[in-house]
Protein backbone atom coordinates (compact mmCIF):
# COMPACT_ATOMS: atom_id res chain seq x y z
CA UNK A 1 0.00 0.00 0.00
CA UNK A 2 1.45 3.10 -0.69
CA UNK A 3 1.56 6.18 1.29
CA UNK A 4 -0.62 8.40 -0.62
CA UNK A 5 -3.22 5.70 -0.51
CA UNK A 6 -3.15 5.16 3.39
CA UNK A 7 -3.01 8.68 3.74
CA UNK A 8 -6.64 9.65 3.60
CA UNK A 9 -7.99 6.88 5.51
CA UNK A 10 -5.86 7.62 8.56
CA UNK A 11 -6.72 11.34 8.16
CA UNK A 12 -10.87 10.17 8.14
CA UNK A 13 -10.28 7.84 10.90
CA UNK A 14 -8.22 10.77 12.72
CA UNK A 15 -11.54 12.39 12.30
CA UNK A 16 -14.26 9.55 13.45
CA UNK A 17 -11.87 9.03 16.79
CA UNK A 18 -12.51 12.90 17.47
CA UNK A 19 -15.85 12.96 16.39
CA UNK A 20 -16.36 9.71 19.29
CA UNK A 21 -13.97 11.40 21.38
CA UNK A 22 -16.82 14.62 21.32
CA UNK A 23 -19.65 12.42 22.47
CA UNK A 24 -17.80 10.26 24.79
CA UNK A 25 -15.74 12.65 26.23
CA UNK A 26 -18.61 14.48 28.68
CA UNK A 27 -19.44 10.60 29.93
CA UNK A 28 -15.84 10.36 31.18
CA UNK A 29 -15.26 13.67 32.88
CA UNK A 30 -19.03 13.42 34.48
CA UNK A 31 -17.30 9.45 35.59
CA UNK A 32 -14.10 11.28 36.39
CA UNK A 33 -16.03 14.17 38.57
CA UNK A 34 -18.35 11.62 40.04
CA UNK A 35 -15.46 10.36 41.58
CA UNK A 36 -14.72 13.10 44.26
CA UNK A 37 -18.56 14.26 44.15
CA UNK A 38 -19.76 16.90 46.91
CA UNK A 39 -21.63 19.93 48.36
CA UNK A 40 -20.55 21.75 44.83
CA UNK A 41 -21.73 19.31 42.34
CA UNK A 42 -24.53 19.20 44.46
CA UNK A 43 -25.98 22.71 44.63
CA UNK A 44 -25.18 23.07 41.14
CA UNK A 45 -27.80 20.49 40.18
CA UNK A 46 -30.01 22.46 42.28
CA UNK A 47 -29.60 25.44 40.77
CA UNK A 48 -30.25 23.93 37.48
CA UNK A 49 -28.66 26.20 35.36
CA UNK A 50 -25.44 24.85 34.86
CA UNK A 51 -26.73 21.26 34.49
CA UNK A 52 -28.94 22.87 32.05
CA UNK A 53 -26.12 24.71 29.99
CA UNK A 54 -24.00 22.02 30.14
CA UNK A 55 -26.19 19.58 28.30
CA UNK A 56 -27.55 21.95 25.85
CA UNK A 57 -23.59 22.22 24.94
CA UNK A 58 -23.01 18.91 24.84
CA UNK A 59 -26.02 18.31 22.75
CA UNK A 60 -25.44 20.66 20.67
CA UNK A 61 -21.66 19.16 20.38
CA UNK A 62 -23.40 15.66 19.21
CA UNK A 63 -24.90 17.50 16.54
CA UNK A 64 -21.62 18.84 15.79
CA UNK A 65 -19.77 15.59 15.84
CA UNK A 66 -22.55 13.31 14.39
CA UNK A 67 -22.99 15.94 11.10
CA UNK A 68 -19.76 17.04 10.75
CA UNK A 69 -17.16 14.31 12.04
CA UNK A 70 -18.87 11.13 10.25
CA UNK A 71 -18.52 9.55 6.76
CA UNK A 72 -17.02 10.95 3.46
CA UNK A 73 -19.41 14.03 2.71
CA UNK A 74 -19.26 15.21 6.18
CA UNK A 75 -18.38 18.68 5.87
CA UNK A 76 -15.07 18.10 7.76
CA UNK A 77 -13.87 15.57 5.32
CA UNK A 78 -14.42 18.16 2.82
CA UNK A 79 -12.94 21.05 4.44
CA UNK A 80 -11.13 22.14 7.45
CA UNK A 81 -9.72 18.64 9.07
CA UNK A 82 -7.19 19.52 10.59
CA UNK A 83 -8.37 22.35 12.69
CA UNK A 84 -11.74 20.22 12.92
CA UNK A 85 -9.74 17.20 14.53
CA UNK A 86 -7.29 19.77 16.73
CA UNK A 87 -10.70 22.43 17.88
CA UNK A 88 -12.18 18.75 19.23
CA UNK A 89 -9.22 17.64 21.11
CA UNK A 90 -8.60 20.79 22.60
CA UNK A 91 -12.21 20.99 24.31
CA UNK A 92 -12.52 17.29 25.31
CA UNK A 93 -8.93 17.73 26.66
CA UNK A 94 -9.90 21.03 28.65
CA UNK A 95 -12.94 18.93 30.16
CA UNK A 96 -11.16 16.18 31.35
CA UNK A 97 -8.86 18.54 33.31
CA UNK A 98 -11.31 20.38 34.46
CA UNK A 99 -13.10 17.57 35.84
CA UNK A 100 -10.07 15.94 37.41
CA UNK A 101 -8.88 18.47 39.22
CA UNK A 102 -12.52 20.36 40.21
CA UNK A 103 -12.57 20.93 43.69
CA UNK A 104 -15.21 19.83 45.49
CA UNK A 105 -16.21 19.04 49.40
CA UNK A 106 -18.09 16.57 51.24
CA UNK A 107 -18.79 16.58 54.75
CA UNK A 108 -15.46 14.80 55.83
CA UNK A 109 -13.37 15.71 53.83
CA UNK A 110 -12.54 17.75 50.34
CA UNK A 111 -10.78 17.78 47.37
CA UNK A 112 -10.36 16.85 43.69
CA UNK A 113 -10.13 13.37 42.04
CA UNK A 114 -6.84 13.94 41.74
CA UNK A 115 -6.14 14.96 45.25
CA UNK A 116 -8.27 11.89 46.36
CA UNK A 117 -5.99 9.92 43.78
CA UNK A 118 -2.77 11.43 45.49
CA UNK A 119 -3.89 11.46 48.69
CA UNK A 120 -3.96 14.73 49.23
CA UNK A 121 -7.34 15.19 50.05
CA UNK A 122 -7.94 18.28 52.16
CA UNK A 123 -4.61 19.82 51.65
CA UNK A 124 -4.62 23.67 51.35
CA UNK A 125 -1.65 23.53 49.44
CA UNK A 126 -2.76 20.82 46.94
CA UNK A 127 -6.15 22.40 46.84
CA UNK A 128 -5.05 25.75 45.36
CA UNK A 129 -2.73 23.67 42.76
CA UNK A 130 -5.75 21.73 41.67
CA UNK A 131 -8.32 24.66 41.49
CA UNK A 132 -5.47 26.61 39.51
CA UNK A 133 -5.06 23.94 37.14
CA UNK A 134 -8.89 23.37 36.94
CA UNK A 135 -9.54 27.22 35.96
CA UNK A 136 -6.35 27.66 33.48
CA UNK A 137 -8.46 24.58 32.24
CA UNK A 138 -11.28 26.52 30.97
CA UNK A 139 -9.58 28.32 28.51
CA UNK A 140 -9.17 25.22 25.97
CA UNK A 141 -12.19 23.92 27.10
CA UNK A 142 -14.21 26.61 26.39
CA UNK A 143 -12.05 28.13 24.14
CA UNK A 144 -12.01 24.68 22.17
CA UNK A 145 -15.92 24.66 22.12
CA UNK A 146 -16.50 27.46 20.84
CA UNK A 147 -13.67 26.61 17.62
CA UNK A 148 -15.05 23.74 17.35
CA UNK A 149 -18.62 25.83 16.90
CA UNK A 150 -16.84 27.77 14.47
CA UNK A 151 -15.26 25.48 12.07
CA UNK A 152 -18.55 23.62 11.82
CA UNK A 153 -20.36 26.53 10.83
CA UNK A 154 -17.69 27.42 8.02
CA UNK A 155 -17.28 23.82 6.92
CA UNK A 156 -21.37 23.85 6.46
CA UNK A 157 -21.30 27.25 4.46
CA UNK A 158 -18.12 25.82 2.45
CA UNK A 159 -20.19 22.32 1.97
CA UNK A 160 -23.28 24.20 0.87
CA UNK A 161 -21.27 26.75 -1.67
CA UNK A 162 -19.71 23.91 -3.06
CA UNK A 163 -23.16 22.27 -3.97
CA UNK A 164 -24.59 25.18 -5.32
CA UNK A 165 -21.60 25.75 -7.62
CA UNK A 166 -21.45 21.66 -8.49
Amino acid sequence: MTDSAASPTIRSRALTIAGIALIVGPIVAAAIKFASFGWLMILWIWMLYPPVLLLLGWALQIVIASTGYFGRRAPFALHGRSRAVAAAWTTIAGLLLIAFFLVDGADTSWGSTFMYLTGTASDDTAGAVSTTIATIALVPWLGGWLWLLAEWIVALVRRARVRRRG
